[in-house]
């Protein structure tokens, strides 16, 4: 949880500097960071041993992934970069970044959202 409200807090951070190609260095370095943070989560949120956390980690995680969408919006975050940096394929499962298209008949009944099932390839 300190490591995600370390990350969190750079978002803040991010707004205060006056520099536009520096402000952008700094979202696009948070959104890696972030990333990375959102995939630990995932992976805490389906490990038994954490199952009595499950809860705080899923709360966590919509909110790290609520942050990178928006850094990725407001700061036009060249995602490609970040993908073509991960030569190693550490990070994987990006479609969690996907808009999903709105149903009007279920838009107030989704509150209890499930993580997205991760796969080892880059998209």
């Amino acid at each position: 949880m300190a490591w995600a409200n370390s990350e969190l807090a750079h978002v803040g951070r991010i707004t205060g500097v006056e520099d536009p190609d520096i402000q952008y260095s700094y979202a696009m370095s948070t959104v890696n960071g972030m990333l990375h943070l959102r995939q630990a989560i995932y992976e805490l949120v389906q490990d038994e041993a954490y199952s009595h956390h499950k809860k705080d980690l899923q709360k966590t995680h919509d909110a790290v992934v609520r942050v990178i969408k928006h850094l990725i919006k407001d700061h036009a975050i060249d995602l490609d970069a970040i993908k073509k940096f991960n030569t190693r394929g550490v990070l994987h499962g990006f479609e969690f970044l996907k808009d999903k298209p709105k149903n009007k008949k279920n838009a107030n009944t989704n509150k209890n959202v499930k993580i997205v099932n991760i796969t080892r390839r880059n998209k």
